[in-house]
């Protein structure tokens, strides 16, 4: 498994969004300009080491599920959490 920029700036992306934050909110609270943001958001500018942590930090998820997309803890049970709710509407149902 290799550090794919395109699919870490997708997560990145999707991750601002869930936050309802716009780029440039992200860029100020990280001290970098929203360009930098668009550029590591489209996969065209790898981010530093530094900024992945912080990302990882403010988003709250592991730099495994940032850099590799391997889903943390908290997502695997709401995924299963989701999954038992619609077993049980559809057991009610029979």
């Amino acid at each position: 498994m290799y550090y794919d920029v395109i699919e870490t700036g997708k997560r990145i992306h999707a991750l601002r969004q869930e936050r309802g934050l716009t780029q440039e909110e992200l860029a100020n609270t990280l001290g970098i300009t929203d360009r930098h943001i668009r550029g590591i958001e489209n996969g065209k500018r790898n981010a530093s080491i530094d900024l992945l942590v912080a990302l990882a930090n403010l988003f709250s998820v592991s730099l495994d599920y940032l850099i590799l997309g391997k889903p943390t803890r908290h997502q695997i049970r709401n995924e299963l959490q989701t999954t038992l709710e619609s077993l049980s509407a559809m057991m009610e149902k029979l």
